[in-house]
């Protein structure tokens, strides 16, 4: 009974190592199963990345350019800008001379309307005192 005992006992621990052999292999069949599609998605987010940041190259390469036309459009802006302030200036400069000299017409005409007021008021005077005498 000894060895009949001890050949159930064998029996169980060969069936016993079989069953685990064979999940151990199924646990290795599913591992290298995923191992492969995880392998897929790593390989397709790549890919996917590659792509993604060749578009972001040539986007920045696009906003790139598109500053520095800004800048050469800025530029000609802000030197049409200076162009059309000094124009300004000369312009407030001719009207601010033209003004003072035709203040300054004004003045020597209003002045010689004065004198000739008062030359005919002294004139006036002259002539009453003749007229009544």
């Amino acid at each position: 009974m000894d060895n009949q005992l001890l050949t159930v006992f064998v029996g169980i621990i060969a069936l016993c190592s079989i069953f685990i052999s064979v999940i151990i292999i199924l646990i290795g069949f599913h591992t290298l199963k995923t191992m492969k599609q995880l392998q897929e998605v790593v390989t397709h987010l790549q890919n996917e990345l590659s792509f993604l940041s060749t578009k972001v190259a040539l986007t920045l390469h696009e906003v790139n350019e598109l500053i520095n036309h800004l800048k050469v459009e800025i530029r000609s802006i802000s030197d049409k800008s200076k162009l059309s302030l000094h124009e300004l200036h000369e312009l407030i400069s001719f009207v601010h001379d033209e003004t003072k000299s035709l203040a300054i017409k004004a003045s020597n005409g209003i002045a010689k309307v004065t004198i000739g007021s008062l030359a005919i008021g002294a004139l006036s005077q002259i002539l009453k005192k003749k007229t009544k005498e």
